[in-house]
């Protein structure tokens, strides 16, 4: 099955559902962390499935493999976030296990995401490289 739109992206659901859950979960934080690690948390969890989409959107494989590592560091940060407010104890430890563990399998496809995206542009310089070469003595042997 070929995927066509990003949001048939297993990836893009599991981590727009972490980015509302996040949304939901910061609002039971203390309200002297509003601007600071519950915005935090809200921006980084947003910015995941959001560079997941844009990816998608781009044509040229660098371009995807760029906004497909924005995602990752943005997981990441949020992995952190994360930590920090089990730390502050605003979370208890099976609350951060619980998503510790959403975060991996976000991690885990986003990972598996950008090896097909480098297959795919090997695979194409390959086919690239053997229709230049072909050309190349097709050209060659008109000359004689």
């Amino acid at each position: 099955m070929k995927i066509t739109r990003f949001e048939d992206l297993k990836v893009w659901k599991l981590s727009h559902k972490l980015a509302l859950e996040v949304s939901e979960l910061v609002n039971t934080f203390p309200k002297h962390e509003k601007y600071d690690l519950a915005s935090q948390m809200r921006r980084s969890a947003r910015s995941i499935p959001s560079d997941i989409s844009e990816g998608f959107g781009r044509f040229h494989f660098n371009d995807k493999l760029t906004f497909y590592e924005r995602a990752r560091s943005s997981l990441g940060e949020l992995r952190n976030h994360f930590m920090e407010a089990l730390g502050n104890r605003y979370i208890h430890k099976g609350l951060y296990d619980r998503y510790r563990i959403k975060m991996s399998e976000i991690g885990f496809l986003i990972n598996r995401l950008m090896r097909n995206v480098r297959v795919s542009r090997d695979n194409h310089k390959v086919v690239k490289k053997r229709k230049l070469g072909s050309t190349r003595r097709v050209t060659s042997n008109a000359k004689h």
